[in-house]
């Protein structure tokens, strides 16, 4: 009896899960033990170490064991506590949408920069939101921003427009964004943006059963199938996004692993690719191309 709730402080608990994780090939297993634990009892994981013989109640304890059963099966974190955290927001979260990625943070670094550097822009679009990560991010840090900044949003996935506006709603952000339902610029066909931002889907079809299990058996395979090369979407965004840009509009985009090549060679001629971004391993992640003005004229004049 002894050994059973000695097995049952954090202490214990830690232990179990980390080698319950580690024989799962869960990356940082003692990383995602303390999360499950810290989760599941409302804590700070330094918590866990400061009152490392603390017992939890039975209904934690069997969340705690439940967690771990499922990080096991590699199912992602984000996913079993059904939220994640993306800069200074907490999102909601479901296999109908892509976990957020720190390099998606990048994605709204590089528009933050464009943004307060360019008094212009006023309409910003995000493409296939998902959770809503990117656009509600930028309404957040920019609510008291002295500039009148328009928020639009669209997917072509119903469920995760709907978990984006309850993001939207939770965050007291549903006014200031207009959400759509609709594929890339369908829902928006008479506007025109000063910013257009897309974390499109990129990964070549022959890769993703390559992927880990967390991404390649539980994320939603329509926001990670970029076609043969993995730039089908990026071609369909050069060539549409020009007619749904002002003058000297910007479109941003993250782009996959060793597609900066690619980006590059892409025939747009409205749209020049004015600069790429790494991200933290040093990889091209960000590209930024802006309206060629010239572009549009020499198109208007065939035309």
């Amino acid at each position: 009896m002894k050994k059973t709730r000695a097995s049952e402080s954090l202490r214990g608990l830690l232990k179990q899960i980390k080698e319950q994780l580690k024989a799962a090939g869960i990356d940082n297993p003692v990383s995602s033990a303390e999360l499950i634990i810290a989760e599941a009892l409302g804590i700070q994981r330094p918590q866990i170490y400061l009152q490392p013989e603390r017992k939890p109640s039975p209904s934690q304890l069997r969340k705690i064991r439940n967690w771990a059963r499922e990080r096991a099966r590699r199912k992602p974190f984000e996913y079993i506590v059904g939220k994640a955290w993306f800069r200074e927001i907490e999102l909601l979260v479901t296999p109908e949408v892509l976990v957020p990625r720190p390099e998606t943070e990048l994605l709204v670094e590089q528009a933050l920069k464009l943004i307060r550097a360019d008094a212009q822009i006023q309409k910003i679009l995000d493409l296939g939101t998902g959770s809503g990560a990117i656009i509600l991010s930028l309404a957040h840090e920019l609510k008291k921003y002295p500039r009148q900044i328009q928020f639009f949003a669209s997917d072509l996935s119903k469920p995760a427009l709907k978990l984006a506006m309850k993001n939207a709603s939770r965050l007291g952000l549903k006014s200031k964004i207009n959400f759509q339902p609709g594929h890339l610029f369908q829902p928006f066909p008479r506007r025109k943006f000063n910013l257009i931002i897309c974390n499109p889907p990129y990964i070549p079809t022959n890769e993703l059963p390559k992927l880990m299990p967390e991404v390649a058996k539980y994320e939603p395979r329509i926001a990670l199938d970029g076609r043969k090369d993995g730039i089908h979407l990026i071609r369909q965004l050069l060539a549409q996004a020009p007619a749904y840009l002002v003058p000297a509009g910007y479109l941003l985009l993250e782009i996959g692993k060793g597609q900066a090549a690619k980006v590059k060679n892409l025939s747009s001629p409205h749209l020049h690719l004015q600069k790429l971004a790494k991200d933290y391993s040093n990889i091209d992640r960000i590209a930024l191309f802006q309206l060629r003005l010239c572009g549009l004229a020499d198109s208007k004049q065939k035309s």
